[in-house]
């Protein structure tokens, strides 16, 4: 059923009253969740941690196959490279194999799927770079792997040396460049920088939960019955306007709202950054979640739930988060036509570099680089392109940094309206302030002292 009413005359607790006095049961549906979205951020946490961890566990070792030990000239780590498990793989290759599929196809498997989705839309984002990259990283390896093992019979060579005591034979292998390492770190890396966004959204949401802690969870209604008043203690979420609450020294305004009776003083700090108590009495104004301190009074709520000022200011710093900065909004429009650039242009260098190889433009670079066939040769450089564009730090970095921006301005008392503002905020010259005597270094220091006469002997030592 939808209602519809006057907030002005009626709230939720007179409309569960009306339920239940029809046989129902009714309660205030809980739109915060914070408990719940702490878990459920929680949970993902933890799983993109194990997933990086499995993922950098089977990565680094095909970092250092690819890229460091087959420098290294030892018998032990040669052999790697020089023995073959079977003619044209080696086992240095075979290992690299081994360790890269399950981080392309089971820790990569989310970026397929996302992958997959946005293409059937028709958009390109960065996951669709990411599998495109690394999927043309992983199938050029084992197309040349399968090549060499194909051509391994007609790829050795055989070198002879005679003399006139002895005759040595040479047998070398040409070889075989695979990228499984470019696959395998290039999906450990863009987890680990979606892992430490998730962090970054998590302490964001932490400062969001230190806001709505300053809220009051419980209110005193009163109520006069005959003359006679009568207090109960209800949820914040019952209280409606018009409803006159009792606050005692201690406790926090539970609602916006005007002193209806009594005197006391309020702490609004943590509003207005005014470190000096606030007298109130009768007819003054008061912010909800700021403190009561030193007397008892009534104060009649005008402005509950969601309307009031502290609530206002939270949904302000939720909305900021949310908030593109112009800058993210340049890198979705660029991504848009980024992966079909980069697609296009891997295409033209594949055709351009098959080209020179056909007319021998490229044969001694080929030669230096210890390559045979131009299909392959062409190849790399198609993928390299791929490859090199993946990352797509752009969309990564930017919405990390507006919310973590965000999130540490909110802990801090500065709220910052949305990515843009943050994004012109070193353009800022000057700062104006429109209050006085609340702004210090946070370095307390003696400005003058002076000496009792009774402790006037004294005087050298305190000054030593």
């Amino acid at each position: 059923a939808f209602i519809t009413y006057d907030p002005e005359i009626t709230g939720p607790r007179s409309l569960i009253a009306a339920v239940e006095e029809l046989g129902f049961s009714a309660k205030i549906a809980d739109g915060k969740n914070g408990g719940d979205r702490s878990e459920e951020q929680k949970a993902e946490l933890e799983y993109l941690k194990f997933t990086l961890l499995c993922s950098l566990g089977l990565s680094i070792p095909v970092f250092f196959l690819g890229m460091v030990l087959h420098k290294i000239q030892e018998a032990p780590i040669k052999s790697l490279y020089s023995n073959d498990v079977v003619p044209g793989l080696s086992y240095a290759n075979f290992l690299m194999l081994l360790l890269t599929t399950p981080v392309q196809f089971i820790i990569g498997k989310k970026f397929y799927k996302n992958a997959y989705k946005t293409l059937s839309h028709g958009g390109a984002n960065m996951d669709v770079l990411v599998a495109l990259g690394t999927s043309c990283a992983y199938f050029y390896s084992v197309f040349v792997i399968v090549m060499s093992i194909m051509q391994a019979p007609n790829s050795v060579t055989t070198t002879t040396t005679t003399t006139t005591t002895t005759t040595t034979t040479i047998t070398t292998r040409d070889h075989v460049q695979t990228f499984f390492d470019t696959s395998a770190m290039l999906i450990s890396f863009i987890l680990l920088g979606k892992y430490l966004e998730i962090v970054a959204k998590g302490k964001t949401s932490d400062a969001i939960r230190k806001l709505m802690s300053l809220q009051a969870t419980k209110a005193t209604l009163l109520t006069v019955d005959n003359g006679d008043e009568k207090f109960q203690e209800i949820d914040i979420d019952m209280v409606q306007r018009g409803d006159l609450l009792k606050v005692l020294p201690g406790e926090k305004y539970p609602t916006d709202g005007i002193v209806e009776r009594g005197q006391s003083t309020a702490d609004e700090s943590i509003i207005t950054g005014e470190a000096i108590p606030v007298v109130k009495s009768k007819g003054d104004k008061i912010i909800g979640g700021t403190m009561n301190l030193n007397g008892m009074v009534v104060v009649r709520a005008t402005r509950v739930g969601s309307e009031t000022g502290l609530a206002q200011i939270i949904k302000l710093v939720e909305q900021a988060q949310a908030d593109k900065a112009p800058i993210q909004n340049l890198a979705d429009r660029v991504s848009a036509h980024f992966v079909p650039t980069v697609v296009v242009i891997s295409i033209v260098t594949f055709l351009v570099w098959l080209v020179l190889c056909a007319m021998g433009v490229s044969t001694v670079w080929m030669h230096k680089d210890h390559e045979t066939s131009p299909l392959r040769y062409a190849l790399k450089f198609a993928m390299s392109v791929i490859v090199i564009a993946c990352p797509c730090a752009l969309g990564l970095a930017t919405p990390t940094a507006v919310m973590v921006g965000t999130g540490i301005g909110a802990h801090n008392g500065i709220l910052i309206k949305g990515g843009g503002h943050l994004e012109t905020a070193h353009k800022i010259t000057a700062v104006i302030f429109d209050k006085t005597g609340t702004l210090t270094t946070g370095k307390p220091e003696v400005t003058e002292w002076n000496v009792l006469p009774a402790f006037a002997k004294e005087k050298t030592k305190i000054l030593h």
